[in-house]
């Protein structure tokens, strides 16, 4: 299936999280059509693509700001002028964000993921 111009921009809005409700209003089709297009493995393929290179560029630019956020925080830290109440929280904010694991997006290949829905329905 070759997309047109209204799948693609779909595509990109849903890969930034907004509803099938506001990308049909913003493409000025019904939420049903959203819906279609959805179901189709080589949109929900193209979806999965776009939304992989938007979380590769967030990680990329995530990593060229971690040493210097890291730097600051380890700073703040060591600074005796600050308050013991600021030093826990910038602490325990480092500690929840070790924890944060990423939500799977799942596969890329139309292909797949036709085989899945197909496995899916038996």
């Amino acid at each position: 299936m070759e997309l047109s111009e209204k799948q693609y921009t779909a595509v990109t809005l849903l890969a930034l999280g907004k509803t099938c409700k506001e990308v049909a209003e913003q493409l000025g089709v019904t939420p049903k059509t959203v819906s279609v297009w959805r179901a189709d493995p080589e949109f929900r393929a193209a979806v999965n693509r776009c939304r992989k290179d938007y979380r590769e560029a967030q990680t990329r630019r995530l990593s060229s700001l971690c040493d210097k956020a890291l730097t600051t925080i380890e700073e703040s830290l060591n600074d005796e002028a600050l308050k013991i109440e600021d030093k826990l929280k910038a602490s325990f904010k480092i500690l929840e964000l070790c924890k944060v694991s990423p939500e799977e997006i799942g596969a890329t290949d139309a292909r797949r993921i036709r085989m899945q829905d197909l496995f899916e329905s038996m």
